[in-house]
Parts: C-alpha cells; structure tokens; sequence
C-alpha cells in the first residue's frame, strides 16, 4: 500500500509518498520538474466519486436526449455501466471490467458490459503532464484507451475542439500503443495525426507501463516509460462560420477533462473473435497530473512552414510543378471494374465496381483546344463512389497544395473531389471532401488543403462521380505545391455561412495577436491595441492626447445597394465616455453608415445599428471604430453585421422528390458494416438492404444543401414502404447534426404517406435524412425499402 503524507503549503497542497516513483517528475536532460496537483491512487476501497463521474449505455444522446447513434458513434458493442461489476478498487489498484453478458435497454440488446470513467465536471486543466500506469488486456476486439476532451466545445462540434489520446490500444496487436491528436473542422472534415510505439525487448501491453502527454502550449510529447516517442505541434482548428483558423494553439488552449474506459469491438481492433477471453480487465495504479514547477510553460510558436522535398522513389513534380502525369490524357486511361485488379501507379484510372451498382465508360473528348476524360454513366450506382477518376501522386509532410481542374456536366449536378490515403492508410482524408456544382459549361475549380499527414507516396487524388446519371467531363487537371501565403485581409468578403459579413468579429482567428482582418491604427494617441489571449475580446488603451484619433479599421466589407443592414457589438470602456462607427468607401470619402455616436458604460453593452444602404453596391466598403484622444480603456468584442433584407423564401427547397430525374440531388450512404444497393427503380428510390450494419445512419438517403430560413414553417411530405416491417429515421439538420427535426415511422408492405410539420429557429444550410441501418428490431432479414413523393415545402 502508498503511504502518503499530505503537507499543506500556502494555499496548495504538495503531495509526496513513500515508495517507487516521485511526487516531482525530473527530466534528465532539461532538468524540468514537474509538481503534482491532482491525482487518485485508488488508495480507497471505494472509487472516489468526487473526482470520477461516468458515461453509460451505448448510445451517444445530444442534449436534448434525443438519440444519435449507438455503439459511441464507433460500432462499439458493449453497454457502459456504473455498477462495481465492471469497475471497482482492488489491492489499491482500479479494475475496469469487460463482462461477456447481455443486457437491454430501451435502445436494444448488448452482449457485452463494461465501463468508462471520466472527469467531465469535476477535473479539468489546460497543459501539465497527465500519466497513467496501467496494465491492459489483450484480445481481438478489445480496446482500452486513456484520453482527454475538451470541457466545453469551444470551437465547435468534433473535431474542431479537439480530441487527444493518451494511449490506445489494440488488445490484438499486444506489442504496441497509439498516441493521437484529432483536430481541424466538424466530421467529416475532421484530421487526425498521430504515431504508434512498439515497446522494446519483448514488451506488452498486459505488463505494467506507464503512458503519458506532456502537453504545453503549442506542443505535445508522448511518452511510454520515460521514453519520448512522439512531439507534435502542427494543428489547426476551424469553425462552421469563420473566415480562417482559430489562432494557433487552437483547438488545445484550452480545458480537457481526463477519460479511460475499456471498450469492446468497434472499428479500432474489429469484433472479438473465440480466442477473445472474458472477463477481461484493464488495470490502473494510478492516475496524476502534474504541473511546471521549476520553469513557465513555453511560448507557443506558430509552425512555419517552407516548400518541402519529396524523398528518392517518389513520383516527382514534372518541370511545371504539376504532380498529376498525363494532364492531356494521351495515355490509354485504365478502367477498373473488379476489385482485384490494381491501380495503375502513374497515370489515370477509371475505377466502377459492380459492388456499388455503378456502370459506365470514359473516354478522352477535345473542347476549345483541351482534352477531357468524359465519363459516360449507364448506371449511376449507390454510392458517390459508385464511378471513380482517380490517379495517385505523391505528398510530402508538411506541404500545402493546391488542386484545380475545369469540369462541365451534361445537366446540373454534383461530384465530390478529394485527396486522401488507400487503403493501406484506411482512406483518411488529407483535404476536405469538396462538393462541386457542374453545369454544361465548362468552369474551372479549385480548393487547397495541407498535408499534415506523414508523407504519402501513393496518395489518391479522386474525383467521385455515382449517384447521378449526367455524364462528367473533366480536364486540365493540376495538383501542385503552393506557399502558405499571408492572408489579403484587404480583399472583398462574402458573407459567411451564418450571414455575418464581419471577418474574425470575435477576435479570435487568424494570426497570434488575433487580429486577422483588422488595422489598428493607433493615431496620435500612442495607444495600443491588442486582444485578451483569455477573454479575446479587443482592447484599445491610452492616455490623453492631442491629434488624430486611434481607429480599427475592417475594409473588404459587402454591402448592396437599397438592402438593409444591421451593425451589433459588444462594448464596455474605461473613462471613455463614447466611440464612434461608420461605413464608407474604401478611401473614406463616401459615408454609407455616417458617424454613429456610441456612448459606453463600464458595462458590457450590445450595441446595434440599423441602416439602409442608400447608395450604389460596393463590394469593397470600409467598417471603422474611432476610439477619440481621451484617457482610458474601451473593449469590443462580437462584431457583426447582418443583412436583414426581406427575402423570397424558396417555398420548395428540396429537389427532385419525385425521382423523375434518377438520384439526381440525392445522395447515398452505406458504411462497410452494412450491405445496401441504391437504386432508382419505377421512378421512386429503392434501397435494397442486405444486412443494415451496426449504426442507425449505416444506410441512408439524403438530400443535403437545403436553405432554410427561421420563423417559417415547412410541411415534409414522403411516401414509404418495406418489403419486412420496420422502423425508418427520418431528420432534417445541419452539418454540426443539430437537428431541426426526427422522427421514427413505422414501414410495411403497404406503401403510405406520412405529413410532417416543422420550425425553424434559424437561417440554416440543412439536410434532410432518410436512416435505414440499425433500428429497433434489428437484425432484420434481406428487404427493400422503397420512398418516393418527398417534399418539403413552407406550409
């Protein structure tokens, strides 16, 4: 047993004990120590509750309660329980316990129990080492972790604030551990990066380790018994409705709780297998945190970034920097229709796999003096992958690139282009997966993405065209490497996603000092002009003086000729009596919002500004704060400045719900733990379901890009049946999965119509969802669903 003495010391308390291992960390080779300030040694014979809370079930629930998907969203089989079967204190260490034994709940039926801890609410910190000593069990399927996530979702949904694993491992695989970072913007265009470590001599993880991140600003180092094996420091974090990055260290500046659980099955190490032994357990010695104590935490350092090199054996950019071969396509194109054939390495694929119901040919067509490979689809297929140009090209670590082409349709419709991994990397994404609306016209497209990756010489670049029946031409196709170049924060901006036309308005995007997209100019005053790191809000300060005024200046700004507008912010001073607003052309010489007096209190007050723009559009106006000459301090925060023009609602937003145009609009989902076929047949979608999978959106019909406005009332209408009675799903929500409506129907052999009525809250960019994977019921034998008559209409 750990003896320990507590000592009080100030107004902290230092904790050191008798027995292997310090209280203080030391690091050799820097002499850094580190100072415990939270820890449980399950010293108790009990688990400590005030320091231990617990996840249950095996479904993830928003906050409203309602359901989202089971399994923890990654086809986990067992059920999360706080009973002591599955976690409880012996001979001073924590067992985590994984039972093989079935129990029910409203959701369904699990055949497994076990149990995962965390800390959300009671602990959480930003930066320190955070260690724990563990011994895990091995076995297919099984799969203990030790990890942190954010306290709240400061940046938005996942994986945008951020996720960080201590340690995973595969109870398969007993040799090594993983240490990963997941960041970037919301799922999917989520990122991941991270390293395994293979412990030395004969090693296992069923032996005793200690595994721990020592994380400071803008670095993290994993270690394995002492041993560092991987630093990280090249992140980023984007929202749904900034203009750029989160300021670096984003999205790990922040509070994250501790959380170790002990699953079982799910996507990391595949479904258990009869070598899998039960009850399996996963034990802790202890748990601690530590903070710096004989030095501050490091300054963070944006990661600079130069043009990187290729290694020997890659394919190398030809004399123009174009890394895709054959742009002309005067090579023979390769065209794939089984599975076991191969890629060719070099140059271009046509990739359409009987799996997926796709069917077509490509060959090369002249238009305007440029060659296109035009893609002839017979049968569009069930997935966007259904029909694949690919062709593999080589990323080094570290490089931004930039990829563009020029496309045209037969008719309007969408593909989805990106760069990602084979199937040796698991298919991750390197760039985001880009939506692209064709049109019979020929238009160029492009879109960049960094490589953060570890270097990939056989990378994917895909353009993937299923789903629709239009033909795709596509040519000039050009992958290179491009600086990270300074943002021209002068430029003219459209509106974000959330109609804010106010760049960074909340000061805290873009560069360091997270004043991307303004000027500060302080004037004659000598101020200075900064944003909290902490509360990132802008603060001007000053003593009095004589001259011209401090301003912040935001120029680029949209406004449109007899539209109405609103100007809002937040802002508490100082002394400061009053500041000053107003909009005008880029050189200040013509007023559209004419100086708009604004007096300001110590507090915090929002301020708005309606105005009408009277003159004609200009793209590139100017939004300037003056601050005056006086003494003292003003803040703003919340910037904002909103179009509130009356618009014409579209009164039918969604398209094609008749299936008069194939699957045109719609797209189809099936994940690899389900077997479906998407089809259209007699005019309606048929959804010819093998095996539903393992989550409720395992297959699914969807229609997304649906604008609809707040305050109205849409009325969705569909017709639906099935082949075996059973439930169907059915959501409208945006692409953070807030849902503005679900319901479940029942289906039958008898096709009915089913009338739903819903309101919007807010101006959303949504998509309505059809989910026909696992459901209540579940497994149901071979059937076919059948929808058809959608519509979506205001009411």
């Amino acid at each position: 047993m750990k003896k320990w003495l507590a000592v009080a010391l100030g107004t902290g308390l230092v904790l050191s004990y008798a027995g292997t291992g310090h209280a203080e960390k030391a690091d050799k080779k820097d002499n850094t120590k580190w100072k415990m300030v939270w820890s449980d040694e399950f010293t108790k014979q009990q688990l400590d509750r005030t320091k231990w809370t617990y996840d249950t079930g095996n479904w993830i629930v928003d906050q409203n309660g309602s359901v989202i998907s089971p399994g923890w969203g990654n086809n986990e089989k067992q059920y999360y329980t706080n009973k002591t079967d599955n976690s409880f204190i012996r001979d001073g260490k924590l067992v985590i316990r994984a039972q093989e034994e079935k129990t029910t709940d409203a959701l369904g039926t699990y055949d497994y129990t076990s149990a995962k801890l965390k800390t959300k609410g009671l602990f959480s910190k930003t930066y320190g080492r955070y260690e724990i000593k563990a011994k895990l069990p091995t076995g297919k399927g099984l799969w203990p972790a030790f990890w942190m996530l954010p306290e709240q979702d400061k940046y938005g949904a996942w994986a945008s604030s951020g996720e960080i694993d201590v340690m995973e491992a595969w109870g398969s695989q007993p040799d090594k551990v993983a240490g990963t970072i997941h960041y970037g913007e919301n799922w999917p265009n989520n990122k991941y990066t991270g390293k395994d470590y293979h412990f030395p001599d004969g090693g296992r993880i069923d032996q005793w380790h200690t595994y721990a991140v020592e994380w400071e600003p803008g670095e993290l180092r994993w270690y394995v018994d002492g041993n560092l094996y991987q630093t990280q420091n090249d992140w980023y974090s984007k929202g749904k409705n900034t203009a750029t990055n989160y300021s670096y260290p984003a999205p790990f500046d922040q509070n994250f709780y501790l959380v170790m659980n002990l699953a079982v099955g799910g996507w990391f190490d595949g479904e258990v297998d009869a070598t899998t032994k039960f009850p399996a357990e996963m034990e802790v010695d202890y748990v601690r945190v530590y903070d710096l104590q004989n030095r501050d935490y490091r300054e963070p350092v944006e990661p600079v970034y130069e043009d990187v090199t290729l290694p020997d054996g890659a394919k190398q950019p030809l004399a123009d920097g174009n890394l895709v071969y054959d742009q002309a396509y005067e090579k023979a194109i390769k065209t794939i229709t089984d599975g076991a054939q191969v890629l060719d390495p070099t140059y271009w694929n046509y990739v359409t796999l009987p799996d997926f119901g796709g069917k077509g040919s490509v060959n090369v067509t002249e238009q305007d003096g440029t060659r296109f490979a035009n893609v002839t689809i017979d049968q569009p297929g069930a997935q966007n992958y259904a029909h694949q140009l690919i062709q593999k090209i080589s990323l080094a670590q570290g490089g931004r690139y930039e990829v563009s082409f020029d496309a045209s349709s037969e008719e309007a419709r969408t593909i989805v282009a990106k760069v990602g991994g084979g199937a040796e990397r698991g298919y991750t994404k390197y760039s985001n997966e880009e939506v692209i609306d064709l049109t019979p016209t020929v238009k160029r497209h492009t879109f960049a993405f960094d490589m953060a990756a570890e270097t990939d010489l056989a990378a994917r670049l895909e353009f993937n065209l299923g789903l629709a029946k239009a033909g795709v031409k596509i040519g000039n196709v050009r992958v290179e490497q491009v600086p990270r170049g300074e943002i021209d924060e002068t430029a003219t901006k459209p509106a974000l996603p959330d109609g804010n036309q106010i760049y960074n308005g909340t000061f805290d995007q873009g560069a360091m000092d997270r004043l991307t997209y303004w000027q500060f100019d302080a004037g004659q005053t000598k101020g200075t002009g900064t944003v909290d790191p902490v509360t990132r809000d802008f603060t001007f300060k000053t003593n009095p003086a004589k001259g011209q005024a401090a301003t912040l200046t935001q120029r680029g700004v949209q406004l449109k000729e007899n539209h109405q507008y609103v100007l809002r912010f937040k802002t508490k001073a100082e002394r400061i009596k009053e500041l000053q607003v107003k909009l005008t052309n880029a050189d200040g010489t013509v007023s559209y919002l004419p100086t708009h007096d604004v007096p300001v209190t110590k507090a915090a007050t929002t301020v708005e500004v309606p105005f009408t723009m009277t003159q004609a559009t200009d793209l590139n106006s100017r939004l300037q704060f003056n601050f005056g000459t006086a003494k003292g301090e003003v803040t703003l925060d919340d910037v904002e400045l909103v179009d509130v023009t009356p618009v014409e609602v579209d009164r039918s937003p969604l398209k094609n719900g008749s299936f008069a145009d194939g699957l045109n609009f719609w797209s189809s989902y099936v994940h690899y733990d389900a077997q479906a076929v998407v089809s259209n047949v007699n005019d309606a979608a048929k959804l010819a379901i093998t095996s539903e999978g393992q989550e409720p959106w395992s297959v699914l019909l969807e229609q997304g890009n649906l604008q609809l406005v707040k305050g109205q009332t849409y009325q969705l209408t569909f017709k639906a049946s099935s082949t075996v009675a059973r439930p169907l799903e059915v959501t409208v929500e945006n692409a953070a999965y807030t849902r503005y409506f679900s319901e479940i129907v029942e289906l039958g052999m008898e096709a009915k119509t089913y009338q739903f009525d819903f309101t919007l809250g807010q101006d959303d960019t949504a998509g309505l969802k059809f989910l026909l994977g696992k459901a209540t019921g579940s497994p149901f034998a071979a059937h076919d669903v059948t929808i058809d008559d959608v519509k979506l209409e205001v009411k």
